[in-house]
């Protein structure tokens, strides 16, 4: 099951590993900061792989007791087959528990400290303190200039900025004194410049324009350093029940029905490991010489049949204005009636396969078809 945890996460992981790429090869990021965002990004998506790591593994285990005829010996021996249930359902709640704790209190927080993470490497990158004398450029479109630096007071003297983000409009600016700021929500920069000159050419009106002013404040958003700005955004899974709680009472009539989902789904979802022992018991029992590699199959298909049920009643819901508490528990439900319906006869002995019980399906519906 660890095996399965670290492989699973560290696959999905991977999504991002071509951004981070980015911010290393083209933003001189350190190694450090991105580790930081690889380990703050993981709590994301153990919320899922905690549970499919549950599933796949009891499925591979149980499968391969019952290749090896263990289970036939113990059928042989008169014990009962839901005995497998009682270690299987310990390990069920131990993961049941893992999983609350990190969509409520671990995820949270991760995602906190990666919004945080990023927002200090854009911090480093247009730091000017140690940039006396440099065009720097890392802003795309943006050329920043400043002759010296008082560190201690943080004022810009001799500051020049070169605005070419716009194709259409070029603005050049400069400023005796100055000094800057980042909004740490926003990510908008703001270069508050004190007795200056603003030289502006907008190529449609082939226009020239030169103001001068004692105070002038040019702002820019610094979402475009990164490789993608919507990560900035915290999204509502990513809340905590406070927080989630709180963004109900500003929230519009449509988008609380949402809100009130992401709720439940910090429980809902941890809860699915529960329900997929009434199904892991019955399919890895029943296995018998599909292969080594069926047990991962079954899994595979099973968490995305319940990935896609998640989807499916939550529109439903939504349509019929179904309560969000039913909503986000009517997956795990459904989960729960098949491995129930499965265990019925688990204590009886089958001549067939589950791959040939589904190639007789799939030959009767063809029958019915012709």
């Amino acid at each position: 099951m660890l095996l399965s945890l670290g492989i699973l996460t560290f696959i999905l992981v991977l999504s991002r590993l071509g951004k981070m790429t980015d911010l290393v090869i083209n933003k001189g990021v350190g190694i450090t900061d991105i580790v930081l965002l690889i380990v703050y990004s993981s709590p994301t998506y153990l919320t899922f792989t905690m549970p499919m790591a549950f599933l796949l593994s009891v499925i591979v285990v149980l499968g391969r007791l019952s290749t090896e005829n263990e289970v036939l010996v113990l059928k042989a021996s008169g014990i009962d087959l839901k005995c497998f249930f009682v270690p299987i359902s310990a390990i069920a709640v131990i993961i049941t528990f893992c999983g609350l704790l990190n969509s409520n209190i671990l995820l949270p927080k991760s995602s906190e400290l990666f919004r945080n993470t990023l927002i200090n490497i854009i911090k480093k990158g247009v730091s000017i303190e140690d940039k006396e004398g440099v065009f720097n450029d890392t802003i795309p479109g943006v050329v920043i200039y400043v002759d010296k630096v008082d560190v201690q007071k943080r004022i810009l003297t001799g500051v020049m900025v070169s605005d070419d983000r716009d194709k259409e409009v070029k603005q050049t600016i400069s400023a005796s004194t100055g000094y800057i700021n980042v909004d740490p929500v926003t990510l908008d920069l703001y270069f508050v410049l004190e007795n200056g000159s603003l030289h502006r050419w907008e190529k449609l009106q082939d226009a020239y324009r030169s103001v001068t002013f004692q105070n002038y404040t040019f702002s820019m958003n610094l979402s475009t350093m990164l490789p993608h700005s919507s990560e900035l955004r915290k999204r509502s899974y990513e809340m905590d029940r406070s927080e989630l709680q709180k963004s109900l009472l500003t929230a519009k009539e449509s988008e609380r029905y949402d809100i009130w989902l992401d709720i439940y789904k910090k429980i809902s979802i941890p809860f699915s490991s529960l329900a997929f022992i009434f199904l892991t018991i019955p399919l890895g029992v029943k296995r018998r010489v599909e292969g080594k590699f069926s047990g991962i199959l079954y899994s595979l298909l099973l968490f995305i049949f319940y990935y896609v049920l998640i989807a499916i009643t939550d529109n439903v819901g939504q349509l019929i204005n179904l309560p969000p508490f039913i909503t986000s528990f009517t997956p795990n439900i459904i989960i729960a009636a098949m491995g129930l319906y499965l265990l019925r006869n688990l204590n009886e002995e089958e001549h067939t396969t589950v791959q040939q019980k589904l190639r007789q399906i799939w030959m009767f519906c063809l029958e019915k078809i012709k």
